[in-house]
């Protein structure tokens, strides 16, 4: 399969680059969709989930900013989130006592059965993901994957980013 559609004036993007760019999109989204469902009683918006599950995949104590900065969320964004969990009790915020600019996170035993339903979600969707795919295929899947996290992170760090090559 050789078709392609129009990228940039005079430039074209093949299908397949499109269909890709689409799933991740997809995939995203269908993620965050299963994630809320799985805890819908609880009110929760996106971006606490995020939060909760940022600070229950990553272990001890973090920060906004580092949740901001892993996840491309606008710091306001994610100092919203943390308020609203500290106030429902789901997390604490504590001054560090080294550096008492940093407001440190963690998860408090009222998440535990949140954290658990949505990684049993995360299971199940992963799993479904994953289904009919030859074992070997999705181990090339996690690296390429890995790569290109790295190139991804690599072009969030350019400051500024390049486009001028980018524009007719």
């Amino acid at each position: 399969m050789n078709e392609t559609v129009m990228n940039m004036p005079g430039e074209r993007m093949s299908l397949e680059e499109e269909c890709c760019l689409a799933c991740f999109v997809k995939i995203d989204k269908i993620y965050q969709k299963l994630c809320s469902q799985s805890v819908s009683e609880y009110g929760f918006t996106p971006n606490e989930i995020v939060v909760m599950m940022f600070l229950a995949n990553n272990g001890g104590l973090k920060s906004a900013s580092e949740i901001a900065q892993y996840r491309n969320i606008s710091k306001g964004l994610i100092a919203k989130s943390v308020d609203s969990l500290c106030e429902k009790g789901y997390i604490t915020a504590d001054r560090d006592k080294n550096d008492r600019r940093l407001v440190l996170l963690k998860l408090t035993e009222k998440s535990d059965e949140v954290v658990d339903r949505i990684r049993r979600c995360r299971k199940y969707f992963v799993e479904e993901l994953h289904k009919d795919i030859p074992k070997e295929d999705i181990g090339i899947l996690h690296r390429t994957a890995s790569i290109m996290n790295q190139n991804v992170e690599s072009l969030l760090n350019k400051t500024p980013v390049q486009t001028d090559n980018l524009t007719g």
